[in-house]
């Protein structure tokens, strides 16, 4: 499995319970403290007590493991763009503090 890309957010409180109706309908689903989302082969997961949220996808094909830029690859860039789109979806409105574009290996 690859990680494409971790926003780290700000830590904030966040009531799950308050919000898991709205949470499901946006086709989250809870695990714990972390929330997934499925989407075309890639999973996105939002680890509410670490503040992370991270674009992971299966071995289909071997991709270059490093940093890399919103310029380089803009594949990559959109798949930032949408995540960053459904982070704003959510109820709770997540405060992002920095964006690593770094594919590794997991």
């Amino acid at each position: 499995m690859y990680q494409i890309f971790e926003i780290k957010l700000k830590p904030q409180e966040i009531n799950l319970e308050s919000n898991l109706d709205k949470i499901k309908r946006l086709n989250w689903h809870q695990n714990g403290n972390v929330l997934v989302k499925e989407d075309d082969g890639l999973r996105y997961i939002l680890d509410l007590s670490s503040f992370t949220f991270k674009c992971v996808m299966g071995e289909l094909f071997l991709i270059d493991e490093g940093k890399w830029l919103p310029n380089e690859n803009l594949s990559r860039e959109e798949l930032v763009t949408a995540a960053l789109t459904d982070l704003e979806k959510l109820p709770f409105k997540p405060e992002i503090s920095e964006i690593l574009r770094i594919v590794k290996h997991l």
